[in-house]
């Protein structure tokens, strides 16, 4: 008797649950939905808007778009921010009605009797939406009066500062030079009567005038960044006379920065000038248009020859060292390549595996070597430097790169004055080391050279022999 219950209580459940899910939860979520479409201003996806009219005090700004793609019309043609457009599409899909006042005869206590801002939008097939005017902030809080159509009620509508902000230069793109710094092959700086050239050849950068030398790298790119991410701050004047560039510092320009690369057919040039409280004024290179720019790039502009110059002697970074040979600065060479990431096959002056130790503390000891001073102009008789020919010289090679020419560094003699002539090939200055910095390296050079080699299956290090002599 009992065995029927179970189906039919089983059955009941499911009823049940049927009932919550359609009648409750489903029905209830259906009403939800309802209730926040009713709650929008409008109800549109931001892909099926063509066109948006904004009026602020009369001033309209008109925007329309041609396939993928947003431009301005009015008050000026111009190229839009494209990111700043998609923001207020969205902020006008998410704006929502709080209150509903009903219809008024006399619109001046809401100030839409002359309203603040004014906004049209035009959908796909070119369907007029009604038009949103927006009036003073409600003194009770919760947004700001509207109406919805000539003949709508009022309305208090939250979200309505998407709209009021949304002015001319919010929506124009306010990138000052679009370029792909990966793509420069040179860079040229006029500063007055001073001009600055760079070179990049096989990924690196050389300065080619006012002095024929390596720059670096490190510095130019944070110079490249600073003018990559340089924007608009203030559209001064679209189409400036002679006269007002000429106040500004730009006829001629206080600067130029000229560009050379793949991107272009002829070299883009950007001329900046005289600053003004935070800024620096300047030519919009697309446009023409006065405009003002962050003047935090100015330092970077007047970088001299010697900010940019690579000071570093050693050629690359230690980990990516593949070999180094080192001639004239002990009785025989030493030459070094690189086994593995913590063991170094020395080919001479006796063929063994080292550990990296060792070897590590040389390449830092090299890394040390920096340029304190240039001779520019040196004499063509280079033996008045040691260098001619030189005492000793360093011949790198970096990992990757096996076959091609070492990086060469010449060594000469003292200045007598704690500096040591050095050349790096093949550039034509001389350079001017710290002596002691150098006769630290040299020791450390004898001290690979005598080292002990371990077997080949073991890196482990051994404490060093004494050095063998160094040449002076």
């Amino acid at each position: 008797m009992r065995r029927w219950r179970i189906p039919v209580a089983f059955a009941a459940l499911v009823g049940l649950a049927a009932y919550v899910y359609f009648f409750e939860i489903k029905s209830g979520a259906e009403k939800q939905k309802k209730k926040e479409e009713s709650e929008k201003v409008f109800s549109f996806e931001p892909e099926q808007i063509t066109a948006i009219t904004l009026s602020h005090s009369g001033e309209s700004i008109r925007l329309e778009k041609s396939g993928e793609h947003w431009k301005i019309l009015q008050p000026l043609p111009a190229v839009p921010d494209s990111e700043a457009v998609v923001r207020l599409l969205t902020s006008l899909q998410s704006m929502r009605i709080s209150h509903e006042l009903g219809k008024q005869a006399d619109l001046s206590p809401y100030n839409l009797q002359n309203p603040q801002v004014t906004l049209e939008l035009t959908v796909q097939e070119g369907k007029q939406l009604p038009a949103l005017f927006v009036g003073e902030d409600s003194p009770t809080g919760g947004g700001a009066y509207a109406r919805v159509g000539q003949d709508g009620q009022i309305l208090i509508v939250s979200g309505a500062d998407s709209v009021r902000g949304a002015t001319l230069y919010s929506l124009r793109d306010k990138t000052f030079f679009k370029f792909d710094p990966a793509k420069l092959a040179g860079l040229r700086l006029h500063r007055d009567k001073e001009e600055i050239a760079l070179k990049k050849q096989d990924g690196k950068w050389s300065l080619q005038s006012p002095v024929s030398a390596p720059a670096e790298d490190s510095t130019i790119s944070d110079l490249l960044y600073s003018l990559e991410r340089l924007t608009v701050t203030e559209f001064v004047d679209e189409k400036p006379s002679h006269e007002t560039l000429a106040k500004r510092g730009l006829a001629p320009p206080r600067i130029n920065v000229a560009f050379h690369g793949e991107e272009w057919k002829s070299d883009p040039e950007l001329s900046l000038g005289a600053a003004d409280a935070g800024s620096l004024y300047a030519i919009h290179p697309e446009s023409g248009a006065l405009v003002k720019i962050s003047d935090s790039v100015e330092p970077k502009l007047k970088s001299t020859p010697m900010d940019l110059r690579r000071k570093d002697l050693m050629p690359m970074q230690r980990w990516d060292l593949a070999g180094l040979r080192i001639t004239g600065a002990l009785p025989a060479a030493l030459e070094l390549k690189r086994k593995g990431e913590k063991e170094w096959d020395r080919v001479s002056p006796a063929p063994g595996i080292l550990p990296d130790e060792s070897v590590d503390t040389l390449l830092r000891s090299l890394t040390d070597l920096k340029a304190e001073g240039f001779l520019d102009k040196p004499s063509a008789k280079l033996a008045s430097y040691g260098l001619d020919p030189p005492q000793a010289k360093l011949e790198f090679r970096k990992q990757g790169e096996e076959g091609s020419n070492p990086a060469v560094l010449e060594v000469g003699k003292s200045d007598g004055h704690g500096k040591i002539y050095m050349r790096q090939s093949p550039w034509p200055s001389v350079l001017l080391v710290q002596e002691s910095i150098w006769k630290r390296a040299s020791e450390q050079m004898g001290r690979v050279a005598q080292e002990k080699p371990q077997p080949e299956s073991s890196a482990q290090s051994q404490p060093a022999t004494a050095a063998i002599p160094v040449k002076q």
